[in-house]
């Protein structure tokens, strides 16, 4: 039972960082809220969290070359083709302390690297961690 109540958890918390409409010029103020979420969910911030970050491209090319450079500093990364549209996703994860400081310093970076690839950087997420 206590993993299912997880598990739905982790769930909202998706659906509410969605619901920001995470985009990425967004200001970090989601990434914020997010890990208030996170928080209010008993989640323990001071742990490293298994987030995962999600950047689309316009072609498997560009998607592969993004998964490449992430690879390299330490994101484990699966390409996809997206779930609607004709992009491909590159669903990055990596364990992270979710802190304001270093989800800025990552939507910084991520957004540069998508746009490079005249992809888009579209946000996080992360289950409970206790």
């Amino acid at each position: 039972m206590k993993l299912f109540a997880l598990i739905v958890v982790a769930l909202l918390l998706v659906v509410t960082f969605r619901s920001f409409g995470q985009q990425a010029s967004a200001p970090p103020a989601n990434d914020d809220a997010v890990i208030e979420q996170l928080r209010l969910a008993g989640s323990d911030l001071s742990k490293p969290h298994p987030i995962d970050f999600y950047l689309y491209a316009p072609t498997q090319d560009s998607a592969e070359r993004i998964a490449r450079v992430l690879s390299n500093k330490g994101f484990e990364v699966k390409v996809e083709q997206a779930a609607t549209g004709t992009d491909w996703l590159a669903l990055a994860t990596k364990e992270v302390i979710p802190t304001s400081a270093a989800l800025a310093d990552l939507r910084r970076d991520l957004t540069a690297l998508a746009l490079r690839e005249h992809g888009d950087y579209d946000g996080w997420e992360a289950p409970v961690v206790k």
